[in-house]
């Protein structure tokens, strides 16, 4: 009887430990500090989500909502696969987008699953009807003062295509170095590409933190990067561009996260001289 008590209280320990590698969202805090004159975009804070995979964060998304709230972003980078080619359903991305949208000005850009399910799901109907920048190979620009901050946007079927594609892209937006460049590219391993041109910041997700992460050594897998990937999580310095790399909030192929917990980015843009 012993035996058997103690087998399901394992079982239950660990299916609330799964359950909460899966669920309990985390926030990472990134300081940049870029060298240009910010101006009015010193202390600027921006919320990076990426890889929902139309994953549910509570009732209306509540859970996640509330956390971005108390952040009190100035804008608000979503990086790809908002939802998942394997799986129906979009409600539980567009939902999050909607309600980012109500905190903070949002800018979207497609990831894999996107492209993937395109011809067979109604998503890019559903985001033309929310108050969100879908950025497909294109800029805006945000103007404070005299200062610009330029947001580009790559969409995943230009980075499929390769290098020269996107280098072929990046040449026809006419990025000016004397403003502040961000760019939105849902796969990192692509670094070496973005940083050809004069971009402060790049945005992705896409490697899920390496979906299962072992201590000290880092993420187990990444898409496009293979074992023991080199842009898996966080902050990284590529030349003269810094990337940003979200471990994302769902899961794909494989259903579980270990040691790997949904994250949400807040970078903030500082001038240090």
């Amino acid at each position: 009887m012993i035996y058997f008590v103690t087998i399901i209280i394992l079982i239950f320990i660990i299916i609330i430990f799964l359950y909460i590698e899966n669920n309990l969202l985390t926030t990472t805090n990134i300081s940049l500090n870029i060298k240009k004159d910010l101006g009015s975009f010193n202390n600027y804070k921006i919320v990076h989500l990426s890889d929902l995979h139309n994953k549910s964060f509570g009732k209306n998304q509540i859970n996640i909502t509330k956390k971005i709230k108390e952040m009190n972003p100035d804008l608000i980078f979503f990086t790809g696969d908002l939802i998942d080619s394997r799986r129906n359903g979009i409600k539980n991305g567009i939902k999050l987008l909607e309600e980012c949208s109500n905190i903070a000005p949002t800018y979207y850009i497609t990831g894999n699953h996107e492209e993937r399910a395109e011809k067979f799901i109604p998503l890019y109907s559903e985001l033309n009807k929310l108050n969100i920048v879908l950025l497909e190979d294109n800029k805006t620009i945000i103007s404070k003062d005299k200062y610009n901050l330029n947001i580009l946007g790559l969409r995943d079927r230009t980075i499929q295509k390769g290098k020269k594609e996107i280098m072929n892209t990046l040449e026809n937006m006419n990025i000016d170095d004397k403003n502040i460049n961000i760019l939105l590219a849902h796969r990192p391993n692509m670094i070496d590409s973005y940083n050809k041109y004069p971009i402060d910041i790049v945005f992705s997700g896409h490697a899920h933190g390496g979906q299962i992460r072992i201590p000290i050594i880092g993420g187990l897998y990444g898409p496009d990067q293979g074992k023991f990937p080199k842009y898996d999580s966080g902050f990284f310095s590529v030349a003269n561009t810094k990337l940003v790399v979200s471990r994302g909030l769902g899961n794909s192929i494989f259903p579980q996260r270990l040691f790997n917990h949904p994250e949400i980015i807040l970078v903030k843009l500082i001038n240090i001289k």
